[in-house]
């Protein structure tokens, strides 16, 4: 009765072994006490065995703990592991489905200017007034810039995801930055009727200044899109150890529910005012990217028909002398690109054509090839050392820009500068043109950045 009582509780109470022990030991104990005082050999031995059965059904209830136990946590591991493989796959879900949506509202805002384009082409095609011509020229240009900010745009997004963009630090008077944006939209802000105030600041700050001013052009340039009458106020004021730069507006403001989603891609809240091409709703995503890769918190407060404000927190910096400016020589002036032997190689002949011409136009020689053997052909019969490589990423026959480039500098044993054009928009080519650290220019490229990376490579060996 004795043996069957504490295996009968092993089997029940084991998977905890308190429980058991509460209660096999009063059973056991008092069976051993009482036979312990037997006064015989016999009764001691019945006693003894008692004492080591309880032993050994401890172990055994201690095993059967420990499995429970292991059973247990190994069920509650792989629960959380099917929870977090549901998690991830709903989040594989959304990402194809923000994927899609980014697709189709890139493609609807592409297609767009380029419909436009087709028609104006094709009435220019046909049109012989002069007055006509020029404002068919006009609207082309106005559907070139729009598909052109549109591919920046994309661009600056496809930076930020991949991880390339590394912010150069430096300390600088805010006032400076200020100035340039009270520059860049006076004359937009004058032709709506808007009123823009920029209050200047002696304030200091310590971040990326290319960055921190594309934030501000962002900022600015929504706030005059959809404001339609009153004006904008871009200032700054010290709290603490950081300089807020805020952007004030009297535009059309936004309802609380549309504060969190205003900062994602393709997100619009409403239409543009009258007279304003509408955006496409990536300036604030890409404002809320730099802000995120340079670590400043940014703030929105606004309310509908009320306007709105953002606030971008700067780190301050303390104020510095400012250094003395040398003189300007003519030498830093002049045209870098007069009579330099540029090499253009692409595998398209329409390209190439065309760079033919916009370089022959900036007074350069110009050297184009499909092949780094044609271009060095080419170069031979110029007998020139060649100033600048112009190369598009992908050629013919599986061969890329990065090996033309390194072929002609091993032909003439020198640095010869040089730099990348592309369509290949991906984060892969991104990495590759700087890990062979040769600066990279995506396609459709405006000539106004063409020629100023043309200058910057020039103007680096003078």
């Amino acid at each position: 009765m004795l043996l069957g009582g504490v295996v009968s509780g092993r089997v029940k109470l084991g998977v905890y072994l308190p429980a058991y022990l509460t209660f096999v030991t009063p059973f056991v104990a008092a069976t051993a006490i009482r036979y312990g005082h037997g006064g015989d050999p016999l009764h001691w031995g019945i006693a003894l065995a008692a004492v080591v059965i309880l032993f050994l059904f401890i172990n055994f209830a201690r095993f059967i703990q420990n499995t429970f136990v292991e059973s247990l946590r190994l069920r509650m591991t792989l629960a959380q592991r099917n929870r977090d493989l549901a998690e991830r796959n709903r989040e594989v879900e959304l990402a194809n489905l923000a994927k899609s949506r980014f697709l189709a509202a890139a493609s609807h805002d592409l297609r767009q200017p380029l419909h436009a384009l087709n028609l104006f082409a094709a009435q220019l095609r046909d049109q012989t007034d002069p007055t006509e011509r020029a404002r068919l020229v006009a609207r082309i240009d106005a559907a070139i810039d729009s598909m052109n900010e549109l591919f920046n745009a994309l661009l600056d997004i496809s930076k930020l995801d991949a991880g390339v963009l590394v912010p150069d630090i430096s300390e600088f008077p805010v006032g400076h930055l200020l100035s340039r944006i009270e520059t860049t939209f006076a004359a937009t802000a004058r032709e709506k009727g808007l009123r823009l105030r920029v209050m200047q600041s002696r304030a200091w700050v310590r971040t990326d200044a290319i960055l921190l001013e594309r934030i501000l052009l962002n900022l600015v340039s929504n706030a005059i899109r959809y404001t339609s009458h009153g004006g904008i106020i871009v200032g700054c004021r010290r709290r603490g150890d950081s300089v807020r730069i805020e952007v004030w507006d009297s535009g059309i403001g936004l309802a609380e529910d549309h504060h969190r989603n205003i900062f994602a891609e393709f997100y619009q809240v409403g239409a543009a005012t009258p007279g304003q091409r509408a955006g496409m709703g990536l300036g604030l995503s890409i404002v809320d990217g730099l802000c995120r890769l340079l670590d400043h918190p940014i703030d929105l407060t606004s309310r509908p028909g009320e306007g709105s404000r953002f606030a971008v927190s700067v780190p301050w910096a303390s104020a510095r002398q400012p250094p003395v400016e040398s003189a300007v020589t003519f030498d830093t002036i002049a045209n870098p690109t007069q009579d330099k032997l540029i090499v253009v190689i692409d595998d398209d002949a329409l390209v190439l054509d065309g760079m033919r011409g916009l370089l022959q136009g900036w007074g350069c020689r110009v050297v184009t090839a499909g092949s780094d053997d044609a271009a060095l052909a080419g170069l031979a019969a110029h007998q020139g050392y060649p100033n600048l490589v112009i190369s598009d990423y992908f050629l013919a026959n599986g061969r890329t820009g990065v090996d033309v480039i390194e072929r002609l500098r091993s032909a003439f044993a020198a640095p010869i500068p040089a730099f990348l054009i592309s369509g290949d928009t991906t984060t892969e080519r991104m990495r590759d043109a700087n890990a062979c650290g040769l600066p990279l220019l995506h396609k459709p490229v405006n000539p106004m950045a063409l020629r100023s990376m043309v200058n910057q490579l020039l103007r680096a060996v003078r």
